[in-house]
């Protein structure tokens, strides 16, 4: 299926403001320096302007710098780099892993010098502190984002980037074809649910605040699993039948076996209606649930478009 890049190359002057060492704020242990201040999940901070040398703490994030036109110095890539979408290493190749996402490594980080970090806000929230004493360092939400707070990282990176112009057409062009998408989506498509089949024999399955299926709901479609709370539920098949989704998107990674072959003689799993009607899709884990950013759904539209066009 063909994939959707767009980059786009404008520079833009930052401000210049002063930088103080308080609480809620972030200073590059180099001390002192000009830049701009930038609000974010965790706080305000002060970050140099058009910086240099980025490190990236999320696969979402990652995507967005490079989105952007920068090569980060620095990513969190858990050491699986064949992770990272194929448009983004085009991009950053020759980047330094600094370790999982989960438990990036300060050490590394510090040895690259960076003049800007790029964290998860929940996931690196507890060392916020001494990534800030390492370089300026600002928080946004991707590992439980839904698709409005992308769309609000998104600006935020942009302007940690001096790239604000840039991420603008980024999102006015992302919106276009989002726009474009909704207009090819059929109408009675029914109901969607996305879920990851697991070892424990249950489904662990994103409800409508997290990043995809927030987009679904964006996009016309309408997702099965409504939760104003929490991100992720666990469910049994006893209780999948009770939503009984209409389409069912399973997503795996690539070495999982097929979720269609293992369950296809249990009698609850064939009672579902996307399995009698044929409506149940194994989907790329990593392209529909660890990519929380707008490329990431750029390059699904056509996905979409083959699974729900009219």
């Amino acid at each position: 299926m063909k994939a959707i890049h767009k980059w786009m190359v404008i520079g833009l002057i930052a401000l210049a403001a002063g930088c103080s060492q308080q609480e809620g704020k972030s200073q590059n242990s180099q001390g002192d320096q000009s830049g701009k201040a930038v609000e974010h999940e965790l706080g305000t901070t002060t970050v140099p302007e058009n910086p240099k040398s980025v490190v990236t703490l999320e696969l979402g994030i990652t995507e967005t710098v490079a989105a952007l036109g920068i090569s980060p110095a620095g990513v969190a890539d858990d050491e699986r780099p064949e992770r990272i979408a194929a448009s983004t290493m085009e991009v950053i190749e020759g980047y330094k892993s600094v370790g999982a996402r989960s438990e990036p490594s300060l050490e590394i980080i510090r040895t690259l010098k960076p003049d800007l970090i790029i964290a998860d806000s929940d996931r690196h929230k507890a060392i916020y502190k001494e990534l800030s004493e390492i370089a300026p360092t600002i928080g946004v939400v991707n590992d439980t984002a839904d698709y409005p707070e992308v769309l609000a990282a998104t600006e935020t990176i942009g302007s940690a980037l001096d790239r604000e112009e840039e991420t603008k057409q980024l999102i006015a062009e992302h919106k276009t074809d989002v726009s474009e998408l909704k207009k090819s989506v059929s109408e009675g498509q029914g109901t969607i649910l996305q879920a990851q089949y697991t070892s424990s024999n249950l489904f662990e399955t994103p409800t409508s605040s997290y990043f995809m299926p927030s987009f679904m709901n964006e996009a016309g479609l309408e997702y099965a699993l409504e939760d104003k709370k929490e991100t992720s539920q666990d469910l049994t098949i006893e209780q999948m039948l009770k939503i009984n989704p209409d389409t069912l998107l399973l997503t795996k990674n690539a070495d999982d076996p097929s979720v269609v072959e293992q369950l296809k003689g249990d009698a609850l799993w064939n009672q579902l209606k996307a399995v009698q009607n044929d409506r149940v899709f194994e989907l790329d884990h990593n392209d529909w649930s660890r990519r929380r950013s707008l490329p990431a759904i750029n390059e699904r539209l056509d996905d979409f478009r083959e699974l729900f066009a009219k």
